[in-house]
C-alpha cells in the first residue's frame, strides 16, 4: 500500500521525505520511541454523525487536544463520536494505527468529509504514515490540496 502513496507523490509532483521507524500506533508511541521528525506530525481521528450518514478524517498536529463538542458546532452536526475499526477498514481500507491522509488510496464511498486543522497550512513540513505505521512521509503541506483534488473528495481546513 505504501508504494501507491510513493506513486501519487511523484505523479503530483510532490517533493518528500521518508523515515522509517518502529510501529507507531497511538500519540504515545511517537513519544516512548523518542522519534524527532523535522515537521508538524498529525494525528488523525476517524469520526461520525449520529446517524452515520457522514464520516469525517480529521488532522491536527500531534500536541493539540480535539473538542468534539466546538468539532459538531464547526461542522453543523448534533453529535459526533469515533468510528470503530470495522467502519475504518471498510470506508478507508485500512486498521487503526496506519490512519492517514493517505487512505484517500483506499476511499470506497464519497461519504468521508477530510478535515485539517489550518494550523498544519502554517507550518514548513508536515508528516503523515504513507498506510503504514512504520514509515512517515515528510512534506510541504501546501501540497495536501493536490491529493484531495486528484481523488476529488470534500475537504477543508478548519481551526479546530
Amino acid at each position: 500500500m505504501e508504494n501507491e502513496v510513493y506513486q501519487l507523490l511523484n505523479k503530483l509532483y510532490i517533493k518528500y521525505e521518508k523515515i522509517k521507524h518502529p510501529p507507531l500506533f497511538t500519540c504515545e508511541d511517537n513519544e516512548k520511541y523518542k522519534i524527532k521528525f523535522d515537521a508538524i506530525v498529525c494525528k488523525n481521528l476517524f469520526i461520525r454523525n449520529s446517524n452515520k450518514s457522514q464520516y469525517y478524517f480529521v488532522a491536527l498536529p500531534i500536541e493539540k487536544r480535539v473538542d468534539l463538542k466546538l468539532l459538531q458546532m464547526l461542522l453543523g452536526e448534533k453529535r459526533l463520536s469515533f468510528g470503530n475499526e470495522n467502519v475504518l477498514e471498510e470506508k478507508l481500507g485500512i486498521k487503526s494505527g496506519a490512519v492517514s491522509i493517505f487512505n484517500i488510496i483506499n476511499l470506497k464511498d464519497k461519504d468521508i468529509m477530510f478535515i485539517l486543522d489550518e494550523d498544519i497550512l502554517k507550518c514548513e513540513k508536515v508528516g503523515f504514515h504513507p498506510n503504514i505505521n512504520t514509515e512517515t512521509v515528510i512534506f510541504n503541506p501546501q501540497e495536501i490540496h493536490k491529493i484531495f483534488e486528484c481523488y476529488n473528495v470534500k475537504y477543508k481546513f478548519i481551526e479546530i
